[in-house]
């Protein structure tokens, strides 16, 4: 049954310590409140090198697995949850789509980043995101999704 499926929450992590403490009062409260059995997985990188996204997410997902999570969800630390439903998917899901009024995001057709849901086999079956890449790792990741046939 899904709703016994574990979550692991991974946050990748440079100097937002205001923004971190909000996004974890609000996941928790959120997630407790539709009893979602989780791990939050907070991945820091050194402050002095270049911020790699997809090798703190890669990070973050090894963490996951040692932790027994059936999926994942990889997600921003600045898009605090409102109306997100991170209940398990048996295919890889893009959360982050809807945004506060004001709120200046652009979404695009091969954008698949700032949330996003991975069943665990899934994310090793497209071997996780590019280490390679600063800025575009979202893009490369659902590329490789449409390859993979996920």
């Amino acid at each position: 049954m899904a709703r016994n499926k574990k979550l692991g929450i991974i946050v990748p992590y440079r100097n937002r310590e205001e923004q971190l403490e909000e996004f974890k009062k609000s996941i928790v409260k959120h997630l407790n409140k539709h009893k979602i059995p989780y791990e939050i997985i907070i991945v820091h990188q050194d402050d002095a090198k270049l911020f790699n996204r997809g090798m703190l997410l890669n990070i973050g997902f090894v963490y996951s697995e040692k932790l027994k999570c059936d999926y994942v969800v990889f997600h921003d630390v600045d898009m605090i949850p409102m109306i997100v439903d991170y209940s398990y998917s048996e295919i890889p899901l893009h959360l982050a789509n809807e945004f506060k009024k004001g709120e200046d995001r652009e979404i695009f057709d091969e954008y698949f980043g700032g949330v996003t849901l991975f069943p665990s086999r899934y994310f090793s079956k497209i071997d996780g995101y590019s280490n390679k890449y600063w800025g575009c790792e979202n893009i490369v990741t659902g590329k490789q999704i449409v390859r993979a046939h996920v």
